[in-house]
């Protein structure tokens, strides 16, 4: 269960769309929400070579409305549930900001929008969600903010259907602890979805059989004893694909999956140099939320 969710702001309406998520969960889980606004302060300009140049009054007030913007939206954030709602603001650094107020306030989980964009669109690399998938230490619910979430029953989860993208390392099995802690004792399914490189099975698997056969009852099936609990429906789905991003994306539609939830390295060994980031690819166009799950605690810098 978590105690604390946070939620960064910047003063747009995309990201204030993480909270139809983040109140539910909230709730759900008994949680407080942090509302956490990070002012970057101007960075002086140079003209003709001279010396920098700083506005420090317009800066003053840009400050104090982004100050006053947090606390409204606390507030207007408050009304719309019971659960304790508080407003942070800090000044530097977006990333290392959300970052560090995390760990100081024992966040579980950061909820927030991001565009999402594919192709030659992919303007969110660089960004604020981007950074927070590759350096926070807790896991980061990524909301599509280009599309209306979809509509729940009061005081129903706001996910019950999550599939979670597995192969065979201990990095992607950790989804499958945080798939369990946002369900919590909220009956969940949880899909178990193993797609395999064709190159990956002949070079490392003696596939005597059929292939899906041969890997749901060598690795799926003993996943899921593990895993299992009485809250939790379990299914299994192995595919041998040369493109997983887009099997994935397929499983999503197939078995109605309301929440992806994978490690935000995506596959190792071969897997990896075969197919690239496959986390990358579901959170730019993946048609429901992703939870992604930190990387090993340690494994990630920050730069101030």
């Amino acid at each position: 269960m978590y105690r604390t969710i946070l939620v960064p702001v910047d003063g747009s309406k995309l990201a204030e769309r993480a909270l139809s998520l983040a109140i539910p969960l909230a709730e759900q889980h008994h949680a407080a929400l942090l509302l956490v606004h990070a002012h970057a302060p101007m960075m002086p300009l140079t003209f003709g070579g001279g010396a920098p140049v700083g506005d420090a009054a317009l800066d003053e007030q840009l400050e104090r409305d982004s100050r006053t913007y947090v606390e409204r939206l606390a507030r207007r954030t408050a009304k719309l549930t019971e659960v304790p709602v508080e407003a942070v603001f800090r000044t530097g650094k977006v990333v290392p900001t959300l970052c560090a107020v995390a760990v100081e306030r024992g966040a579980g989980l950061i909820v927030m929008s991001t565009h999402g964009r594919g192709g030659f669109q992919r303007l969110w690399l660089g960004s604020v969600a981007d950074a927070l998938v590759r350096h926070a230490t807790v896991p980061v619910l990524l909301v599509r903010g280009a599309r209306p979430t979809a509509k729940r029953m009061a005081g129903s989860p706001p996910f019950v259907r999550f599939l979670v993208p597995v192969d065979g390392s201990a990095r992607a099995e950790a989804a499958i602890d945080a798939a369990k802690t946002l369900a919590g004792t909220a009956p969940t399914r949880l899909v178990l979805v193993h797609v395999i490189h064709p190159m990956s099975a002949v070079a490392g698997m003696n596939l005597k059989r059929d292939p899906v056969a041969e890997l749901t009852a060598a690795y799926l099936e003993p996943l899921a004893r593990r895993v299992a609990t009485a809250s939790l429906d379990i299914r299994m789905d192995a595919r041998v694909d040369a493109n997983v991003a887009r099997v994935l994306l397929e499983a999503v539609e197939q078995h109605d999956a309301d929440l992806i939830v994978m490690s935000g390295q995506g596959l190792s060994g071969v897997q990896r140099l075969l197919v690239g980031s496959v986390a990358d690819k579901l959170i730019r166009t993946a048609t429901v939320p992703v939870l992604v799950v930190p990387r090993a605690e340690g494994d990630a810098t920050i730069q101030a």
